[in-house]
């Protein structure tokens, strides 16, 4: 009898009786693991920080500016956090300044994790008309900050817990605030007084720090608009500034990028409604706010400007507004890959002092972004957010699947498949798989698999996991497939449970408007259906089209679908004790894995073209074969 499925949203643990597509936290930080050295800011700390102090993070990305912080194991980003004062916030998790965790993976103990530590600052003395003084309690020195628990992360429990510190005039680190971890996504502004006499020295420093259990990148704090001053109060919570706090989405309706001889199929059908700006009032009047919004092609010529004659508006207290701009045309541009910047600029009437009072290294009210037509179809943004894969719950070892529909408005040619594998809960570099490429499934309610048209299956040893910035690899196909105009289906097939962690974009939203991801479906009961309401974003599977790709470039992965090229003798064993590999290619590795994907023995030289079996337990296996070239082969073997 078959087991009627429940599709789980998971955030690290998983339910032991759900089987389905379930979302996992990042076990790494793509961006961070290759951003190359720590960010260096251009202006350089040549004496203490004297007040005021403020740090809203638009200034830099990935890292925290050197002019106000001492280290960098913060992660500076506009992706994570919801809803923030203004755009990029510092998050706080259990990942280094590399992107790495600090422990393995547990779950279990409670660790320090991240810090955000200033630079020194000067509490304690002042010029006023030209005469020195002495700060004291009197000043009403207070620092304030906003936090949010969780954003697009996981849900915060009692363990994990946000600190905030002092260095006291010995040098000592004394706790001033601290909150533990809850369900609560608002975000909140603290205001800490300082008025111990300890802390009025020359060498002052404030540090932030989490605490959480070892569950990687999804147990997250994060933090924004930070400032220092004197002559405030607990009261001081209304901050005279408007801010851009949301990244625009691109300008395309279904997808966020593709190829552009697709989209001019049909560009009326593929061009968004409408783009738009979300800004931030967060002081606690109304605010009377202009926006404009410039459009420059790839030569940088204006080609639409929005202005703002007729778009100034009141933005209400403490709340975000949308701005959307409508009639924008992309189908007059030129070239393979044309690009467009939209640069959105907002301009308060009124209260809108701080960042300048502040003495603040950039404007808030001011947000570019670089959109590009490319030779993939994308539903994602290039960040994840978590990871994506199967959970077969109760049920038991056998062939699950999950596919990706995508829609192509003419005929092209399938030339290979851009993967983000994430590194989450566990690597998976031994497990093998097959990536599927079908022309059709059976979608429900037709629920029959047998009908399923499969375009290619390419058997792949293992998950690449990438060294450039985004994290993307390039699977290459050895044979290109040829596409109809009209939907085709990528994925892959498992045969055994783990959790192939496809990278997973939170961020992405169905036409732009949110719900259930109508495009993915999985197979595990024998019959295709789609997934939970609960998944909402996208896998970062992309297909590429078009023109061959290029064979040298370093990112890119050949993939042979066939072993047609090497040959296992004798197979199954029989009484012999060496395996011959036989191979027009030389083999420079050979690694055998058994069906649980552990490695049970390797053998790496110049040239490896036998095997020494007698210590090979009986039964199944799967010998993965590399080439000279970097060609991998995988091919099952008997051993009696």
């Amino acid at each position: 009898m078959k087991l009627c499925p429940v599709i789980a949203l998971c955030l690290f643990v998983s339910d032991a009786f759900a089987q389905g597509p379930i979302v996992t936290p990042l076990n790494g930080n793509a961006q961070l693991k290759n951003s190359g050295t720590y960010f260096s800011s251009k202006r350089q700390i040549t004496d203490t920080i004297r007040l005021p102090f403020l740090d809203d993070f638009t200034s830099t990305t990935l890292f925290p500016n050197t002019l106000y912080w001492t280290d960098n194991q913060v992660y500076v980003n506009n992706h994570f956090a919801i809803s923030p004062p203004s755009y990029n916030v510092a998050t706080f998790d259990n990942l280094d300044s590399k992107g790495r965790p600090y422990q393995a993976l547990s779950g279990l103990t409670q660790n320090h994790c991240d810090s955000l530590t200033s630079n020194y600052i000067n509490l304690k003395n002042f010029k006023s008309v030209g005469v020195w003084k002495n700060y004291s309690a009197a000043d009403s020195i207070y620092l304030s900050f906003y936090y949010q628990m969780q954003g697009r992360g996981d849900v915060l429990d009692q363990t994990d817990s946000l600190v905030l510190k002092f260095k006291n005039s010995a040098g000592l680190w004394k706790t001033v605030w601290k909150i533990s971890g809850k369900n609560d996504k608002k975000f909140k502004q603290v205001l800490v007084g300082i008025k111990n006499a300890d802390y009025f020295h020359n060498n002052f420093q404030f540090r932030f720090i989490n605490y959480s259990k070892s569950t990687g990148n999804m147990n997250q704090w994060h933090l924004d608009y930070v400032r220092l001053n004197s002559g405030r109060s607990a009261k001081d919570t209304a901050i005279l500034d408007v801010a851009i706090n949301a990244i625009p989405f691109g300008p395309l309706k279904w997808y966020a990028t593709m190829p552009y001889d697709h989209f001019k199929v049909s560009p009326s059908y593929h061009t968004a409604p409408a783009h738009s700006v979300v800004a931030r009032n967060n002081n606690d009047t109304s605010v009377n706010v202009q926006f404009t919004c410039e459009v420059r092609n790839q030569y940088n010529q204006l080609v639409l400007f929005y202005p703002n004659t007729g778009s100034s508006r009141n933005v209400k207290k403490f709340s975000d507004s949308t701005e959307f701009y409508t009639g924008l045309q992309l189908d007059t541009f030129s070239g393979k890959k044309p690009s467009l910047t939209f640069k959105h600029k907002i301009t308060p009437l009124n209260f809108d002092n701080l960042p300048d009072d502040y003495n603040s290294l950039v404007s808030n009210n001011e947000f570019s972004r670089t959109f590009q037509f490319n030779n993939f179809f994308a539903y994602d943004d290039g960040t994840a957010e978590g990871g994506y894969g199967l959970d077969y719950g109760s049920l038991p070892n056998g062939p699950g699947y999950a596919a990706i529909k995508f829609n192509a408005p003419k005929a092209d040619t399938l030339r290979g498949i851009s993967v983000f594998f994430n590194r989450s809960v566990a690597d998976i570099t031994n497990k093998s798989f097959t990536l599927m490429i079908w022309k059709s499934i059976s979608e429900p309610p037709a629920n029959n698999d047998d009908n399923d048209v499969v375009f290619k299956r390419v058997e792949i040893p293992s998950a690449f996991y990438s060294d450039s910035i985004n994290g993307f690899v390039d699977i290459v196909l050895d044979t290109a497939v040829a596409l109809d105009a009209g939907d085709f289906y990528i994925g892959w097939q498992q045969n055994i449970n783990f959790m192939l962690n496809i990278g997973y974009d939170n961020n992405y939203k169905y036409a732009q408007s949110g719900g259930r991801n109508p495009n993915l479906f999985y197979n595990l009961n024998g019959y295709w259906e789609t997934v939970s309401a609960t998944i909402t974003g996208a896998p970062m599977m992309r297909p590429i089209v078009g023109e061959p790709l290029p064979k040298k470039v370093t990112s890119v992965r050949q993939i042979k679908s066939a072993n047609q090229n090497i040959k296992l003798y004798p197979n199954p064993s029989g009484n012999s004790t060496v395996l011959d590999i036989v191979s027009d290619n030389t083999i420079t590795l050979v690694e055998v894995y058994d069906l649980s994907g552990k490695l049970i023995m390797k053998a790496n030289a110049d040239s490896v073209n036998q095997l020494n079996i007698v210590a090979l337990s009986p039964g199944f296996y799967t010998i993965r074969c590399t080439s000279i070239n970097n060609q991998i082969s995988n091919l099952k073997y008997i051993k009696n």
